[in-house]
């Protein structure tokens, strides 16, 4: 396996670099210490209140024995999350995510995303690494770039929603019939997994999975369904889903001090459980607003709202105040060529709640802003 720098258009070796600040040394960084079992600490350096932060910590509490990698989330929602790794934990990541590939095979892997959290080194890094093929990754893509990448025949693409709205948009007249690809846990909404999957014939995964708990499920195209990879055993705890796996970390960092993970692993995640093996995501606990006693999620409206045309990202926000007759209202920021109208909404939202009230107010002209994995982090 080796890695292709496609700025430079030259292969670099699995090697030490003492401060990797390129896409390129971040992975070579990585694998070596995979490669050759050395502890590392992985997070995104430039973050400086992050950077602060892990500074702040005991430096030798970080070092735990018989772990491969500590991931730093980037604390985006509150205090950062350190999350310990074996290598096991990759092994068998790499391992259950082949299965879902069946019989379709990959000569490259290209890798839109950084390596600084567990989806870019465990999937854009380890998976490769374990298939024994190269990685191609530059610092910045654009969708017409990626497209003819994608062309290549057996290229495996991991990537994010955002690159596949995007690659909607330019809708390109090219086919990657042979190509496959993987997005983050950031939702891809069912029209545009479907829309991309009929115009260039070419699969989609969606991953659904935590730094905590690694992978859990996935769905294709335009599923609505997330089937449980192997061995991911699930449950529910008052509608929540809890995680049972060997994917699931064995130590986390939590307020300063480590913490023990017990299993079942109790997520935030509001489900609706199928069968044994598969449920429906409804949103968070976090971006729930109570309606008429009907909880709705608020990454639903989100999805709603941004099938509009004219409507490229939607962030709703829930404002509660104990002190207004309404208790909760839906501040929703609108990134668009298209100003968002309240008649427009409500008419929107009665035709898929029925005649349930929901008090909101409307930002338009907003600029989403998005984590490295496409997560709505916040807006301008």
């Amino acid at each position: 396996m080796k890695i292709f720098d496609m700025d430079t258009k030259e292969y670099v070796a699995i090697q030490r670099f003492d401060q990797p600040q390129k896409k390129v040394q971040q992975l070579s960084d990585a694998l070596y210490h995979f490669e050759n079992g050395i502890f590392d600490i992985i997070y995104d350096r430039s973050q400086p209140a992050l950077v602060k932060y892990i500074n702040s910590l005991d430096q030798e509490m970080l070092q735990q024995d018989g772990f491969q990698f500590l991931y730093f989330t980037s604390g985006t929602t509150g205090v950062p999350t350190g999350v310990y790794k074996t290598k096991q934990n990759s092994l068998k990541q790499a391992e259950v995510l082949i299965k879902v590939f069946g019989d379709q095979k990959f000569n490259r892997v290209v890798t839109t995303v950084p390596f600084v959290h567990i989806y870019g080194i465990d999937i854009g890094g380890v998976l490769p690494y374990i298939l024994d093929v190269d990685v191609h990754t530059k610092e910045n893509f654009l969708p017409e770039e990626l497209a003819l990448e994608a062309q290549v025949e057996g290229t495996l693409v991991v990537t994010t929603p955002v690159f596949i709205k995007a690659l909607n948009r330019v809708k390109k007249d090219i086919k990657f019939t042979n190509s496959l690809f993987l997005t983050s846990t950031a939702p891809l909404p069912q029209k545009d997994a479907k829309e991309f999957a009929k115009h260039y014939e070419c699969s989609v995964i969606q991953m659904f999975a935590s730094t905590e708990t690694g992978l859990i499920s996935y769905k294709k195209d335009d599923e609505v369904i997330l089937k449980t990879f192997d061995e991911v055993k699930i449950g529910e705890d008052n509608g929540m889903l809890n995680i049972s796996s060997p994917l699931v970390t064995q130590k986390i960092i939590k307020e300063g001090s480590i913490q023990d993970v017990v299993q079942p692993f109790q997520t935030e995640d509001i489900v609706e459980i199928i069968n044994e093996h598969e449920f429906k995501l409804l949103g968070r606990s976090s971006n729930l607003v109570k309606v008429s006693g009907k909880r709705i999620s608020t990454q639903q409206i989100e999805n709603i709202i941004e099938t509009l045309d004219g409507i490229d990202a939607v962030l709703i926000k829930v404002k509660r105040d104990d002190s207004a007759l309404k208790d909760e209202i839906l501040n929703i920021y609108v990134e668009g060529q298209t100003e968002l109208k309240g008649k427009h909404l409500r008419e929107l939202l009665k035709e898929h709640f029925g005649s349930i009230h929901i008090p909101f107010k409307i930002h338009n002209n907003k600029k989403i802003l998005r984590s490295s994995v496409g997560k709505k982090i916040g807006f301008e």
